[in-house]
């Protein structure tokens, strides 16, 4: 079993993809912002214009002052002494005023340099440099990571597991994950009433490893499997009466029915006396079922019985008023036991090998199949509990459990929970029977195509609150306006006027006395006409637009039963409420997804502190829960867009 690392100790049920590149710590550095750039940039202007004020009031004039102040003294010197050094002058203007004109000629040069700075090239710069500092960050965060596993082993959180729906390719993928892993560890037993051979693969995978395995086809491989012949004489008689009443309630039943606790009783009766008249030399079931027909009165294959046995079965062992009673019993496990004893011939049994698989042949469903399921049943609790205590006890697999009754599988369940024995219940539908076995262990959800189901399994899994958007509108408008007119006017008009002017004037005395008479008149005629016109034109264009939604809070299903019966085929939701509050996982059981790089036969460890993985909030769903998407490739391919949970 050291070739093949599917044989690694678990119980495993599959794997759980994380991404790596999840687990990098995010780069600290916010990205540059244009916004707060542009301020920046601003600023600084502003604080050289300002810088470049100062310098002007408090450094450029005080020095050209302090530069004529020299020259007037130099003057005043040459004037009043006669002497006059201009070196002396020209030094002391360079040392009291170059300081301060230089200073103010850097502002000016830095204010000018400032101006010309635009805000978007800083940002492309800055920007340029957040880059290469962030593409360092995350190659030191990959290179960190590189080693770590995307792929971890999920152990089963219960010793009872119980699987609900699934296809026969996915039942076959989970069955060889999930075997392989228990037989690392111990025995196992497989109880394959599918009818499909939903356990072919592990058993081919198991002969690849070399691992002992022994399969058994039922009714056919009966005898040789030792299924009847490990019973005692006191088991076997309760197993066959058990298991021809598995279909009917406990005294429930009305009075002469099949499933009534006295008819059970009576038949538990009846085989233990047989299995007393037969406990001399053996009591298989091929003499069983000749003792049951020599007890009729039947004949029977010579050398069955002998003689002794068959005098005191065919005689006294039931006498003549007690017989009457018991016939209807006598018959009925007749029925049962004949077609049994043609499969179980009398002889040394097979004993399980470290795996044993007991398959039920394709065939349609008959009485005798419902009681042969119910014997297996039964076997497999006989085998966990009367088990070696100093030995480990054989974990048991049944694929196919919708055929089991409850008070069946209830049993085999406490058994294997007295003896600490992994048991897992693989059911084709959640109805019936595995409805009212849900949550007896940690459930596992694999596709449910009835929807019915689906609501069931969603049910179980539970409801949450969220904020989901309950209404949307959205409001569109346009209003168009044109105006256009014309306007015309005419008009004509004519005018005339006259005007007259005269007077006299008389002086007189003189020789150049005289009068004067002027006068005169005007007349003016005139004609106009005018005429107006004109046009005007408008247009108008307007659009307005709302959208408006509003979000309420809502109580609805954690995973809706769409997603579940959308489920790929090898995926499964597993649901543990071993904890105060319900674990959700979702788990890929594609057996070649071993040979995929970045697999890890061990749990996948906690994101460490500063790891980016950020962890979900009290009653929210876990970030690989997010989409399931409802139609993934048929391949082992890394589900990074398969599984978001």
């Amino acid at each position: 079993m050291t070739g093949n690392p599917l044989f690694t100790p678990g119980p495993r049920l599959g794997w759980v993809f994380r991404d790596h590149h999840e687990l990098a710590a995010p780069f600290p550095d916010p990205a540059p912002d244009l916004p707060a750039i542009a301020a920046r940039v601003a600023g600084r202007a502003a604080a050289a214009e300002r810088a470049l004020a100062r310098s002007r009031t408090w450094a450029a004039r005080p020095s050209v002052a302090a530069a004529l102040l020299i020259v007037v003294l130099a003057g005043y010197a040459k004037v009043t002494t006669g002497s006059y050094h201009a070196g002396a002058a020209a030094v002391a203007i360079i040392v009291v005023c170059l300081p301060g004109l230089g200073y103010a000629g850097w502002c000016w040069r830095r204010r000018d340099r400032l101006r010309g700075a635009t805000a978007e090239h800083e940002y492309e710069q800055a920007l340029a440099s957040w880059d290469e500092r962030a593409s360092g960050h995350a190659a030191a965060e990959a290179a960190r990571l590189a080693g770590q596993p995307e792929w971890g082993s999920l152990t089963a959180p219960a010793p009872r597991t119980d699987v609900f729906g699934g296809t026969l390719t996915g039942w076959q993928g989970l069955l060889t994950v999930h075997g392989a892993s228990l037989l690392a560890q111990r025995p196992v037993l497989v109880a394959d009433l599918t009818g499909q051979h939903a356990a072919r693969q592990l058993m081919l995978t198991a002969r690849e490893a070399r691992v002992p395995a022994a399969g058994y086809r039922l009714p056919h491989d009966l005898g040789r499997s030792g299924l009847l012949a490990e019973l005692s004489p006191g088991q076997l008689a309760t197993a066959v009466a058990e298991a021809i009443h598995a279909g009917g309630p406990t005294g429930t039943a009305a009075p002469g029915s099949a499933g009534s606790r006295t008819e059970r009783a009576l038949d538990v009766r009846v085989l233990e006396q047989l299995a007393q008249a037969l406990a001399r030399r053996s009591v298989t079931p091929r003499r069983m079922a000749a003792a049951l027909r020599a007890a009729l009165g039947a004949s029977i294959p010579d050398g069955t019985l002998a003689g002794d046995e068959l005098y005191l079965i065919a005689g006294d062992l039931f006498p003549p008023g007690y017989r009457e009673q018991v016939m209807a019993s006598l018959v009925r496990l007749d029925a049962v036991l004949a077609e049994l004893a043609c499969h179980a011939p009398d002889g040394e049994p097979g004993r399980p090998a470290w795996l044993t698989c007991l398959v039920l042949d394709p065939a349609a469903r008959s009485a005798s199949g419902e009681v042969l399921t119910s014997l297996l049943v039964q076997w497999l609790t006989v085998q966990v509990s009367s088990g070696p205590v100093d030995q480990p006890a054989p974990a048991v697999i049944v694929a196919g459990a919708d055929e089991v009754s409850r008070a069946h599988a209830e049993r085999l369940s406490d058994a294997c929970e007295t003896r600490g024995v992994p048991l897992t219940l693989m059911f084709r539908h959640l109805r019936d029977d595995a409805a009212s076995l849900l949550g007896g262990g940690t459930a596992a959800f694999m596709r449910l195509g009835n929807h019915a189901e689906a609501e069931q399994a969603a049910s179980y899994i539970g409801r949450r609150h969220t904020f989901a958007m309950s209404s949307f509108t959205v409001t569109r408008g346009d209003s168009l306006t044109t105006t256009q007119g014309t306007s015309d006017s005419y008009g004509t008009g004519t005018s005339a006027s006259v005007a007259r002017t005269g007077g006299w004037s008389h002086s007189g005395g003189g020789p150049f006395t005289g009068s004067v008479h002027s006068g005169g008149r005007t007349k003016t005629t005139g004609t106009s006409a005018s005429r107006t016109w004109g046009a005007n034109w408008s247009h108008g264009l307007s659009t307005n637009w709302s959208d408006a939604q509003a979000r309420q809070r809502v109580y609805e299903f954690a995973v809706e039963p769409t997603v579940l019966q959308g489920l790929p085929e090898h995926a499964l939701l597993v649901a543990d409420r071993a904890g105060k509050s319900l674990r959700l996982r979702a788990v890929e059981c594609d057996p070649s997804i071993v040979s995929l790089p970045g697999v890890s036969m061990s749990p996948l460890p906690p994101p460490a502190r500063g790891d980016g993985l950020a962890q979900p909030a009290l009653g929210q769903p876990s970030p690989a829960l997010a989409v399931i998407p409802q139609d993934p490739p048929r391949t082992a391919a890394p589900p990074s867009a398969r599984w978001r949970w």
